[in-house]
């Protein structure tokens, strides 16, 4: 009888560790933005890809009420690069990288000199895992500014 129950118990304690290692996350491709636009005039999204439980492509930027993105935007660059020592075309691909690597957004680190668009990143990535990647909701997900 001991030998069964120390087999049965062994069997339980093996499939809760292999159904603590599958992913939570749903194959698909999600977005995220923010409601309205900054005072800049800029308005967040990210898009993801989640293939096979990991997330394999990521798209951070902003756009305006023309439809043009930051990431092109030369005189915004021109402005911003001597004051903080980074711009968009160079941090959105370091924080997607972050991503991309680490698999986690709570391991992204803050890129210097783009704080406000670092924690506009963990925000909306941590909506879509939350509302949609957990749950195979591929619409557009609305976040609140």
């Amino acid at each position: 009888m001991k030998k069964v129950l120390v087999a049965l118990l062994a069997l339980v304690l093996c499939l809760s560790l292999f159904a603590g290692c599958s992913s939570s996350m749903k194959d698909g491709s999600y977005k995220a933005e923010f409601s309205s636009f900054d005072d800049h005039g800029w308005k967040d999204f990210v898009e993801l890809t989640i293939k096979d439980g990991k997330i394999t492509e990521v798209n951070f930027d902003s756009i305006n009420e023309e439809g043009l993105l930051k990431s092109e935007d030369e005189s915004y660059q021109e402005n911003m690069e001597p004051v903080s020592g980074t711009y968009p075309g160079k941090f959105f691909p370091e924080l997607e990288n972050q991503l991309l690597e680490k698999q986690e957004i709570k391991k992204v680190d803050t890129v210097t000199g783009a704080t406000n668009s670092s924690d506009a990143f963990k925000i909306l990535v941590t909506e879509i895992m939350d509302k949609g990647a957990s749950k195979g909701n591929t619409d557009t997900i609305i976040v609140e500014r």
